[in-house]
């Protein structure tokens, strides 16, 4: 009876990924030129926003006449689309890539060198931030070109709020106890400390952070494998970890709420006064954003995580949230390379970056964040956000996806009060596998 069923599943794998491919290939094909005559180049990504993407595209398309851009967003299921359009050979000629894809799709895009002399000229590797060329380079070969960073992890905060309840932002863990008891003590139904846990990436996020405030860059020797993950310093830190869930820092139930939208609805609803997130949310501190989008006037901001560790250190890690890459099979590889030199150097990055969802690529980008924030402790957070990002201490990415996977379970298993050494040899039983 099991080799019956394991073959009836395997059926309908194969059937359901079939579909999938029929979907994709019975599609009607695309429209390859406007009506006036531009060559479409097409861009695929689960960033930026529909506002930020229209934003760039308009003034790249009309900046020449050659080329027009058309971008897809996916909200949901980006990497699941992705891979069944490149499976049939229906993906777009520019790929959005987070770093940790860059490994999956390295033979499937172009390596950077051999088009971005020719679309941006001598020299333009040296206006990159290094972490955004390290980020997107493997065994020596670019394969993606960094656009914008973001970073972990921070504590949005309701300034408003805050000033209410005789809060500030807090820097350690005693100031992160005592503004949770304060918050608690007013008797308003308001989350003090919102984390939504059940997201697994930002679980990680908060995870490496820590592990930076218990042992500076212990982890990066752990993932690459210098070091174990069942070591003292890797133990201590999920140890704080699961202190934090078990002394109730962090609202109840926070294991059974996302990030989005749960948390996102409970902070700017006012339900919650400071919310575990990056430095991509920037953007909704701008006063548009808040006055349009969130109907909210309260005084926004954000501070680095505080250390929970009894260290002064707050350390950010960032990693390129966004990278272009030229699909091999693309046809239109001159245009995709062209809006990529837009999107990543000059222009490009200051139509993106006025956005305010990620840190510049490059090293000198004019962003006029006065017009756009008009609170001074606004402008100040802002300022933070890109001054700690530029200091980053190491990246938030683990390419390994079955490591990923597994620690971010594993860190949940420990949230819920399971053994921190035992969930972590799981971990490094995987680390043991993925070497052989």
């Amino acid at each position: 009876m099991k080799f019956k069923k394991s073959k009836i599943l395997a059926a309908a794998s194969v059937l359901t990924l079939s579909a999938l491919l029929a979907a994709c290939g019975g599609e009607d094909e695309q429209q390859t030129t406007t009506k006036d005559g531009k060559t479409i180049v097409t861009w695929w990504g689960w960033a930026p926003q529909p506002e930020a993407g229209k934003a760039v595209v308009d003034a790249f398309n009309k900046s020449q006449d050659k080329y027009s851009v058309e971008f897809k967003r996916y909200s949901e299921d980006y990497e699941k689309q992705l891979q069944v359009a490149m499976l049939s050979g229906k993906g777009p000629d520019i790929i959005g890539l987070k770093e940790p894809m860059i490994q999956q799709y390295k033979d499937r895009v172009v390596p950077v060198d051999s088009y971005m002399d020719k679309a941006a000229g001598d020299g333009w590797k040296d206006k990159f931030v290094e972490l955004g060329i390290e980020q997107t380079t493997l065994d020596g070969t670019q394969y993606a070109v960094p656009i914008g960073f973001t970073g972990q992890a921070y504590l949005m905060y309701n300034k408003t709020m805050l000033d209410k309840y005789g809060v500030t932002p807090p820097k350690n863990y005693k100031e992160t106890v005592d503004a949770v008891k304060k918050i608690k003590a007013s008797g308003d139904k308001v989350i003090p400390l919102m984390l939504g846990a059940k997201d697994a990436w930002i679980d990680i996020d908060v995870y490496n952070v820590l592990s930076h405030q218990v042992a500076p860059g212990y982890i990066q020797k752990v993932l690459s494998g210098e070091a174990k993950w069942t070591d003292d310093e890797m133990v201590k830190t999920a140890q704080v970890w699961q202190d934090l869930f078990e002394d109730k820092v962090f609202q109840e139930g926070a294991l059974g709420l996302a990030t989005y939208n749960d948390g996102m609805n409970q902070f700017f609803d006012k339900k919650a006064a400071m919310w575990v997130i990056g430095s991509w949310e920037a953007h909704s501190m701008t006063t548009a954003e808040k006055k349009d989008k969130w109907k909210i006037d309260d005084e926004l901001g954000f501070a680095p995580l505080p250390n929970l560790v009894g260290g002064t250190e707050q350390p950010i890690i960032a990693s390129i949230d966004m990278a272009l890459g030229v699909n091999k099979e693309s046809k239109q590889q001159e245009g995709a390379a062209e809006f990529i030199a837009f999107m990543s150097q000059g222009e490009g990055q200051e139509v993106y970056m006025g956005e305010f969802e990620m840190a510049p690529g490059i090293k000198d980008v004019t962003i006029d964040s006065d017009s756009a924030f008009t609170s001074e402790g606004e402008k100040k957070s802002y300022k933070m956000l890109n001054d700690t990002l530029a200091e980053a201490v190491a990246s938030r990415g683990i390419r390994d996806t079955k490591l990923n996977d597994i620690l971010g379970k594993e860190l949940q298993n420990i949230a819920t009060g399971q053994d921190p050494k035992e969930a972590l040899q799981r971990v490094q039983d995987t680390a043991d596998k993925s070497a052989k």
